[in-house]
């Protein structure tokens, strides 16, 4: 489709605009009308090839705008979805054309229409832009800077990285002394090109982001269908590697199996609400803005929330900082209790209690105590400890689901684990390691060699860590002293 004359019909400035400008920059001659009978009014000069029309306007029904002039509109909703319009025009005027498949795009999300206006207002700016120094080359320079930079911080937030890199490369050039005329030219006809073909392709996520969820399991509670689906095209789209599920309730067995809750309470009563399991997983509650008052309350370090109307994107990208940023709630404690490891004794014995107790405060290790799987899970959640010593035999939830549901956490799959049992077959002890366990001690023990092997444990995570930070270090380079 090239060179034809067109008119768009639409009452939105911002969508108007955003159409008129990509159709433009494709060599289109381009009449715009924000009602039907503003459309007649152009019609009586203007003999389009084709109609682009919004289905809802004010006044005049488009249906009756059908009937007036002998041109059939092509109708689209709003918010506009920039990466398939342009091939729907195309492929309604020469239908023989083979128009390759659009990706599946969320454009029922209000995002959609925020990034729309973004898009729509910066090629308009460029097109001041351009036009200013074409007719006076000092145009300001602390005008376009001001411009360059809302762009830049923008353009990030809503998923445009080139349009942002772009911006800022721009904005440097004009902090030169005496910026020539010809390089700024260059460089504003850039970002505008940047801008097009953002509108031409749906926004990427950031690559941390897709990495960073890479193997996570999230959550969905009181999801329809539909709306999973939402997020999980979302996620597709991206090519982020994450498990998106519905779950049925809150209860332990399916928040440890997950890396991150999104709970609905839009869809339940606020009385339901209330009344709310304790979380043992970050989670994200999705509200209505007359919720503000609850959502101040959520503990920063693992929650989050979002207003409805919401964007499946969005949820990805709260998800990740949750998991990516933040960790369980520590408990205050004195600088001679951090230096001292902290190992749970997960046992329904009180005897095997007491010895282990007795021997690791013995050799400066404090502990902590479960006396079921369910406690133990809850404890690891409360405060994470450097190392766990594990029963397999409990009454609730056996040692090895209890490690199954840890490593499966992104918060608590790297505590070590020694597991504790009187099942001294091999086919339990491969078990056992099989199922993630750092070490296994059968029953009878001996209480100092139990000891040491914790000892190991934790020394072996600490190292790992250290390593692990001196890479970072190493990494940034001066950033990290």
């Amino acid at each position: 489709m090239g060179g034809i004359q067109i008119l768009v019909v639409e009452d939105n400035g911002m969508q108007s605009k955003l159409v008129s400008s990509l159709l433009q920059e494709d060599g289109h001659s381009v009449q715009t009308a924000a009602s039907a009978e503003e459309a007649l009014e152009v019609l009586r000069s203007f003999s389009p090839d084709l109609i682009l029309m919004d289905l809802q306007l004010p006044g005049m029904d488009s249906l009756e705008l059908t009937q007036a002039p002998k041109h059939e509109p092509v109708q689209a909703t709003t918010p506009i979805d920039t990466a398939t319009f342009a091939r729907l025009a195309g492929q309604y005027l020469n239908p023989t054309v083979d128009i390759p498949a659009d990706l599946p795009s969320d454009s029922s999300d209000v995002l959609s229409e925020i990034r729309n206006t973004f898009l729509a207002e910066g090629l308009e700016q460029c097109g001041t832009i351009l036009k200013g120094l074409k007719s006076d080359p000092s145009y300001s320079i602390e005008g376009m800077q001001r411009v360059l930079h809302r762009w830049a911080s923008m353009a990030v937030t809503l998923g445009f990285l080139e349009i942002s890199h772009q911006a800022r490369k721009t904005e440097a050039l004009l902090t030169e002394t005496s910026p020539l005329y010809d390089e700024v030219e260059k460089a504003i006809k850039t970002v505008r090109r940047r801008f097009c073909i953002a509108a031409r392709n749906p926004p990427r996520l950031p690559v941390d982001l897709i990495a960073g969820l890479k193997g996570v399991r999230i959550g969905l509670l009181n999801f329809s269908e539909e709306d999973a689906n939402r997020i999980r095209s979302a996620a597709h789209d991206a090519h982020v590697e994450v498990s998106i599920d519905r779950i049925e309730d809150e209860s332990i067995e399916n928040q440890m199996e997950c890396g991150v809750l999104v709970i609905n309470e839009c869809a339940i009563s606020a009385e339901a609400a209330l009344h709310r399991p304790h979380l043992f997983v970050p989670a994200i509650f999705i509200r209505s803005r007359s919720s503000l008052q609850f959502l101040s309350k959520l503990p920063a370090p693992v929650c989050d929330f979002l207003i409805a109307p919401w964007d499946a994107e969005e949820v990805l990208i709260r998800a990740y900082r949750l998991i990516a940023g933040e960790a369980p709630p520590q408990p205050d404690l004195t600088d001679a209790q951090k230096s001292r490891p902290r190992v749970l004794i997960a046992d329904d014995d009180p005897i095997i209690i007491a010895i282990l107790s007795k021997t690791l405060q013995k050799f400066e290790m404090d502990c902590d105590v479960a006396r079921s799987g369910e406690q133990a899970l809850e404890a690891v959640w409360r405060c994470p400890p450097d190392a766990i010593v594990l029963d397999v035999n409990m009454l609730d939830l056996d040692g090895f689901e209890v490690l199954k549901r840890l490593r499966g956490n992104l918060f608590t799959k790297e505590i070590p684990v020694l597991l504790l049992t009187a099942r001294n077959q091999e086919s339990d002890i491969s078990r056992g390691f099989g199922s993630g366990a750092d070490d296994y001690v059968v029953k009878p023990f001996m209480p100092l060699d139990l000891v040491k092997r914790v000892d190991k444990m934790i020394c072996a995570r600490r190292k790992l860590r250290t390593l692990y930070s001196a890479a970072l270090c190493d990494e940034k380079g001066s950033n990290c002293r």
